[in-house]
């Protein structure tokens, strides 16, 4: 185990004192975002953003290259820029116990090699490039699609 990283049991215990604090990844390619169906809780069986959560020692920008290596095999992005502060509260997290997080979101700009070479990693069900936004997508998904300049 990586120093990085900590037990489940002191993770559930940390997640039901405090908020966690995250990345999530808004990835663009041309006129197009892409999404993906997540597996497990939070959102589980929804379209959102990759990324997680940060880990100590960890910048900003450390966990959105990170999250986009491990997440989906993308090494090299064009362009990495800070959009904003999010905050989500589920029901059902990881454990199936209530989680807060506060996220830091960046918009991911693509060049058309990198975008060729996605695959998802076990956490994820489907990856999917949209044009516009949906009108089944979650308040906090649209407010940073809008903000990233999708209609």
């Amino acid at each position: 185990m990586s120093k990085n990283f900590i037990s489940e049991n002191l993770y559930q215990k940390i997640i039901s004192l405090i908020p966690i604090s995250c990345v999530d990844l808004v990835i663009k390619k041309n006129d197009s975002f892409l999404l993906v169906k997540r597996l497990e809780n939070p959102a589980k069986n929804q379209w959102w953003f990759p990324g997680g959560r940060i880990l100590f020692n960890e910048s900003r920008q450390q966990a959105v290259k990170r999250k986009l290596k491990e997440e989906l095999n993308i090494k090299n992005p064009q362009r990495i820029k800070f959009l904003g502060v999010g905050e989500t509260k589920f029901k059902k997290g990881k454990f199936n116990k209530p989680i807060h997080t506060i996220n830091n979101v960046f918009l991911v700009e693509l060049t058309k090699k990198e975008s060729t070479g996605i695959r998802s990693d076990p956490t994820i069900a489907q990856c999917k490039w949209f044009n516009s936004i949906q009108k089944g997508f979650h308040p906090y998904l649209k407010k940073f699609l809008k903000l990233a300049g999708f209609k």
